[in-house]
């Protein structure tokens, strides 16, 4: 009865440290793609800032004026090219632009009116 023990105590001690070598070489393992998802993100960060500088540099307010002249041809409004919408005749609007009429789903067919809910299997829920 003894031997058995003592065997059973050895196949686990067996087992503990397989299971502990492999729980070493799993944090190992995850401890280098901790690094290396660190390492990306301080270089994604850099390249965010790069960016970010660039975004800011091409966006001044002088440069985007004089690029605006140079290639847009864009006047100031003028009184006389403001209008009120009641001044505008129908025909202006074309007809593929009115809005259309709207239309509402048709009512599930074992629907009915329960104290003012429509129901479709007709039981009462929450009370």
């Amino acid at each position: 009865m003894t031997l058995r023990l003592v065997i059973l105590w050895m196949f686990l001690g067996v087992v503990a440290a397989f299971g502990l070598y492999m729980v070493k070489f799993r944090v190992q393992a995850l401890k280098i793609e901790v690094a290396a998802a660190e390492t990306q993100l301080r270089e994604e960060k850099k390249n965010l800032h790069v960016l970010t500088a660039e975004w800011t540099y091409l966006n001044r307010p002088e440069r985007l004026r004089a690029l605006s002249a140079k290639y847009l041809d864009i006047k100031p409004v003028q009184g006389s090219q403001l209008a009120d919408i009641a001044a505008l005749p129908n025909s202006a609007v074309p007809h593929a632009a009115q809005p259309a009429a709207v239309v509402e789903p048709p009512s599930p067919p074992a629907a009915r009116l329960v104290r003012g809910m429509t129901l479709a299997s007709g039981a009462i829920h929450g009370r």
